[in-house]
């Protein structure tokens, strides 16, 4: 966990994480990962009886905590499970996740902004898919106590999430050692998130923060 004391700016802090996501992903057992991941994240899914969620997840890359597993958990379920693809100006595009397709890890496909499909047909569902979604679980480099989260940069969820429902839970992925005790920085841009699971299964529900200006 990182010391409870200034992380300076976005761009320092994220420099750092990145080495320290490094470190922690060499040493990680992604089966268990994997398994702990899913195990965590499945307790957020709402429980309605014989309904089909949409639940919007990521394909995971090598560094990052596995989400394969997660997916297939989720479609073995019933659940409709969406995936992004980032297109050429860093917005995210969502399609359809496939049962069997979803390995370990994924390479992210990014394509021009005005295709229609993926690179295997898959059908996309429009920049705004994630209105309407039961539960969002996104990517990150660290997640303070506050929901603050930061990302790789490039704003894509950012503004992805605007376009959900104002009562969906979004749930960040760490690595255990990820997450920060000092407050994070933040923008008035930055989309909070309701909490953050961790590689070892560990569950944190984050406290709003206070509003800007008070």
């Amino acid at each position: 966990m990182t010391p409870a004391q200034p992380v300076g700016s976005k761009r320092e802090f994220r420099q750092a994480a990145r080495r320290r996501r490094a470190e922690l992903a060499a040493s990680v057992d992604r089966a268990s990962a994997g398994s702990a991941v899913a195990e965590a994240v499945l307790r957020f899914v709402p429980e309605r009886d014989e309904e089909r969620l949409r639940i919007a997840v990521y394909e995971s890359l090598p560094d990052e905590p596995p989400t394969g597993p997660l997916i297939e958990a989720l479609l073995s379920a019933g659940h409709e499970v969406i995936v992004p693809i980032v297109l050429d100006d860093f917005s995210l595009e969502w399609t359809y996740a496939a049962e069997g397709t979803t390995g370990d890890q994924a390479t992210v496909t990014r394509l021009p902004k005005d295709a229609t499909s993926s690179a295997d047909g898959r059908l996309w569902l429009g920049v705004d898919a994630l209105r309407g979604c039961d539960l969002i679980v996104t990517p990150g480099l660290s997640v303070d106590s506050h929901g603050t989260r930061i990302g790789q940069g490039g704003g894509c969820y950012d503004r992805a999430l605007r376009h959900r429902d104002a009562w969906t839970l979004v749930v960040t992925l760490l690595h255990e050692g990820e997450q920060s005790d000092a407050e994070l920085p933040r923008e008035t841009h930055d989309a909070i998130v309701d909490g953050y699971v961790t590689t070892s299964g560990r569950v944190v529900r984050t406290a709003p923060p206070q509003p800007f200006g008070t």
